[in-house]
This record gives C-alpha cells, sequence and structure tokens, in this order.
C-alpha cells in the first residue's frame, strides 16, 4: 500500500496516477518560479482541524510516517499539481540525461529550514542519502541503482544511476515523499522522529501536541513563500471511528475528514457537506508465500490460480464501493500503465474450476490459510468475505484482523504466520509498483524474497523502453503477474475526503487522488 509508504501507500493509499510521463519516459523538466501551495487567495483562516483515522508512528519522512503529518512541515522538491502533471517545487528545474541514467535539478534559492539551515545543493544530498540508506525505510527502494550524488554548482545538483531510473519527478513530489528534505542538522542530531525540521510552510508545536492523540502546527517564520500560509493553526487529530469523524465534521469540531469509506462520503453529501473520492485502492491478497516456504500449496501456481476463480468480486466490490467500485482481476484500474484490457475477466468467477485446479495441484481437500488485515479501508471487510467464498471450494482462511498500522506491518513481514495479507494499494505506475511491492529489492512487501529472472527481465526492458513503447512494457509485466498469480485482486475503490463547503483546495482528482493538505485553504 502507501504515500511512502510510508503509510499513505497504506491507509491514505499512495496514489496517482495520471502521469503527464506514462512508463518509463524520456527526459522532462519544469521552470518557473511559483511554488505548488501558492494560490490567488490572501485570506488566512484561523484554524483548521482534519480529523485522521490513524497517527504516525514516526514523524522522520525516512521511516513509515503517515504523510499527510509531514505535508505541513516539508515542501517537495517537485510539487504533483492535481492533474496528475508536475511544477516546481524546492527544485526550479529538473532534467534527465541520456537513457533516464542520470537526473539533474536546480534549485530554489534563498529557502532556509525552519531551524535556520541553508537549503543548498549539499542540503539536498545530504537528505538523499539519508532517505537511501536509512533502515527499513523505502528510500532504498526507490533508488536502488543509484550510484552517485553530483554537486554541480551551489543550488545544483545531479543525480547517476548504474541503471536507467524513470519517473523520478514521482519519486521527488509530495506523493512518494523522497524529496522533502529536512534540515542537515536535524538529520545529523537523528532527531527527526520526534521533531520534523523541514523548509514547509508550518512547524510542529510541541507544546500543543498530545502523540497519538492531536498534532498541532503553526506557520513557519522563515518560510520563503508566507503568501502560501492559509492558516493560523492547524490541528491534526486522531479520530479512527468513521461515525465519530463524521459527526465532528457535522457539528465543525474537524473541517475534514481524511481517509473515508465511500458509506460515509454518501451521509456527508445528505448532511450538505462536500467530498472528494477518485478511485485510489487495488483491494488484492497479496499470495506472499509464492515458493511454499511457509504454506506449501502457496508454491503451486495452480493454488495461487484456483484461489482467483473462487472469488466472486462483484458481490465484494458492491460492499465495499457502493456503486463506486470496479472490479479487477490485474493489479491495475482502467487507466494505469499496466492496465491490460485483454486480461479482463481471466479470472472470472468459477468454482468448479477453482477445485479442479485443487485437485490438480494434490490439495482436494483443501487446506488452512492464515490471512492478515487491517480494521481500515474495507480490508477487513474483505478478508471475511473472501473467507466465506474460498470456504465453498476447501480452503479455510483464518483471517487475523490487526487495529493499527504498526501491527499491520509487522504482520506483512511475519514470514512465520502470515503467508498472505490483504492489501490496499494505492494506484500507481508500474516501475515504481516494482520498487515497493513486485521486486526482489522490496523488502517490506516481498516478505518472502520472491525473485523471478523473467519477471527481472521484463523490468528492465520497461525502464529502457522509449514513452511510446512504455505502456507496452507495463503490460507485459501486468500479464505475468497475473498468468503466475501472486496476487488475488478484488476491485478497485474510492477513498473518500469529507469536509465543510468552508474548506477549499481539497484536490482529490483521478489524476492525483490524494489530496495535498499545503493547498487547503478558506473558501472564498
Amino acid at each position: 500500500m502507501h504515500r511512502g509508504i510510508r503509510s499513505r501507500l497504506l491507509v491514505a493509499a499512495i496514489a496517482l496516477i495520471a502521469l503527464a510521463l506514462a512508463g518509463a519516459g524520456c527526459g522532462s523538466g519544469g521552470s518557473g518560479d511559483g511554488g505548488g501551495s501558492t494560490t490567488a487567495s490572501s485570506k488566512r483562516g484561523d484554524t483548521l482541524t482534519i480529523a485522521n483515522p490513524a497517527f504516525p508512528a514516526t514523524l522522520d519522512e525516512a521511516g513509515l510516517g503517515v504523510t499527510q503529518y509531514d505535508d505541513l512541515v516539508y515542501d517537495p522538491l517537485l510539487v504533483q499539481k492535481s492533474d496528475g502533471s508536475f511544477g516546481p517545487g524546492l527544485a526550479l528545474s529538473w532534467e534527465y540525461g541520456p537513457r533516464n541514467m542520470s537526473f539533474s535539478m536546480k534549485l530554489r534559492p534563498n529557502v532556509t529550514f525552519s531551524d535556520g539551515e541553508k537549503l543548498d545543493a549539499q542540503a539536498v544530498k545530504t537528505w538523499i542519502e539519508y532517505m537511501k540508506n536509512f533502515p527499513g525505510g523505502t528510500g532504498g527502494q526507490y533508488l536502488s541503482h543509484l550510484k552517485s550524488i553530483e554537486i554541480t554548482g551551489p543550488l545544483s545538483l545531479t543525480l547517476h544511476f548504474k541503471r536507467p531510473t524513470p519517473l523520478l519527478e514521482l519519486v521527488f513530489s509530495q506523493t512518494l515523499g523522497l524529496g522533502s528534505p529536512g534540515s542537515p542538522r536535524a538529520v545529523a542530531a537523528r532527531t527527526l522522529k520526534t521533531d520534523p525540521v523541514g523548509a514547509g510552510p508550518y512547524v510542529l508545536d510541541k507544546s500543543q501536541t498530545v502523540a497519538r492523540d492531536h498534532y498541532t502546527y503553526v506557520p513557519n517564520p522563515r518560510y520563503w513563500n508566507p503568501s502560501a500560509i492559509h492558516w493560523n493553526k492547524v490541528v491534526m487529530k486522531t479520530i479512527s471511528n468513521p461515525s465519530a469523524a463524521l459527526q465532528a465534521l457535522k457539528t465543525g469540531q474537524v473541517q475534514l475528514a481524511w481517509d473515508q469509506e465511500i458509506s460515509n462520503a454518501l451521509a456527508a453529501e445528505r448532511a450538505g457537506l462536500e467530498y472528494a473520492a477518485p478511485a485510489t485502492l487495488v483491494m488484492a491478497l497479496q499470495l506472499s508465500d509464492r515458493g511454499g516456504r511457509l504454506l506449501k500449496p502457496l508454491g503451486d501456481v495452480r493454488v495461487r490460480q484456483a484461489i482467483n476463480y473462487a472469488i466472486d468480486r462483484e458481490p465484494i466490490a458492491d460492499l465495499l464501493g457502493q456503486g463506486h467500485a470496479e472490479v479487477t482481476d490485474q493489479f491495475a484500474a482502467n487507466g494505469d500503465d499496466a492496465y491490460d484490457p485483454e486480461l479482463a475477466d481471466r479470472y472470472a468467477y468459477d468454482p468448479a474450476k477453482a477445485r479442479a485446479l485443487l485437485a490438480e495441484a494434490g490439495y482436494a481437500d483443501g487446506f488452512t490459510l492464515p490471512l492478515a488485515a487491517l480494521n481500515l479501508v474495507g480490508q477487513d471487510k474483505l478478508a471475511q468475505a473472501v473467507a466465506g467464498q474460498l470456504a465453498r471450494v476447501g480452503i479455510t482462511v483464518k483471517p487475523e484482523i490487526v487495529t493499527s498500522i504498526a501491527d499491520y506491518y509487522n504482520a506483512v513481514r511475519d514470514t512465520k504466520r502470515f503467508p498472505a495479507v490483504v492489501l490496499s494499494w494505492g494506484r500507481l505506475p508500474a516501475v515504481t509498483n516494482y520498487q515497493l511491492l513486485w521486486g526482489p529489492d522490496a523488502t517490506q512487501w516481498n516478505s518472502f524474497e520472491t525473485r523471478d529472472p523473467q519477471f527481472d527481465a521484463l523490468y528492465a526492458k520497461l525502464i529502457a523502453a522509449p514513452p511510446e513503447e512504455a505502456d507496452a512494457a507495463a503490460r507485459e509485466l501486468q500479464r505475468f503477474l497475473v498468468e503466475q498469480a501472486w496476487y488475488a485482486p478484488v476491485t478497485v475503490t474510492p477513498l473518500a475526503y469529507l469536509y465543510s463547503k468552508d474548506l477549499a483546495g481539497v484536490g482529490a482528482t483521478p489524476q492525483r487522488n490524494v489530496p495535498y493538505i499545503s493547498e487547503f485553504r478558506p473558501a472564498g
């Protein structure tokens, strides 16, 4: 799941995407002097309070934090706009070298971090190296082929790679967050876990913050673009119960409720509130133990295919999406670069075929499948629905529903207890999915270390592909995943952002399906 995945890929969903450069595109650039959070409005509101279903395990972006808690403190190098395109942030321009083997950036002048440290090429180099080498973080996966960082001037640097590395605009945007630098002083002191220090519009007010309950942010007096500070105070309040979050919104205690299920959005609309609910999450079973190390049956592709045939996707999509979801039996949604229309209905519901495949593989009497799921964004409902359906073909699912993100991550990594997990994954390009989820370096999610030379060769073809061939190469990766049944995808569902009519700038769209809090401003 998701943002970096940090747990935006899980709860908020890392979210995307219709990229300006689909697939492995060639070099791109941008220029200009406007930051992504600048708006025409100069009106500043008093307090913005946002209800979040989860609190962050850490405020260090290099760890698995919850990105919406970071958006206010950090500015990204590049800003992904609501139409999916990219504009300047702390970097004014950027450019790929030949074959996507390098990536150069020129930084905005006269920017300081909130602790007074200067933002320059050395500070950005320090940050990227910190993110790349952080134990258990995702930077090493995004930048696994980074060879060196060359400082070419006080405000310019070039990243050199050992192999083609496309889609770096996304990596260095707020959506995935690798390029939202923290102060080099704070990096050296290793204090970012509880005291984030960035170059963004706000700073954390620790005197008004209670960990796991609420986090308070106030304007950064050193911010380079004060016109983009829209609030005197922003409070992120943990409200895990969806009904309680909706009630708080109705009574004006909060102005926005983050990551709500679509049922809450419909109730909000009836109450005269606004909502944005783009299709965001690919909901699937991740059949993690593809080598059969913990659970031998999953090592047989026929068993994994049988699981796919045994799932009746339509009623689950109706349950989770209430008319706003679509079924899928591939790890993508229509519009994604890896989506292949020829794979639609590849695993049309066929319990008789599922039983035949199980018998052919030697499991006519079935087996027991331990399964972990989180009690957020419908994972628990999907687990229970799938358990009932797989029971019809002799597979006894034993779902364990966990209640915290930390417990969920532990379950994903637990190769002694869970051969499969429920996944709710933000829609991402195939290159990024390989880095984070599918490939051998995806240590967080590929916990059983699945590796296939054919799959790796398809990825190498994708990252070297010219733009006009990139989508076709991404679809080849998808066909491998579907035929080998590494997953049992079920549905693509929306996540809803509910908000008051007094709030503007909630830009959750099909092209960027997670909003950017720095853009939120008073309406009118």
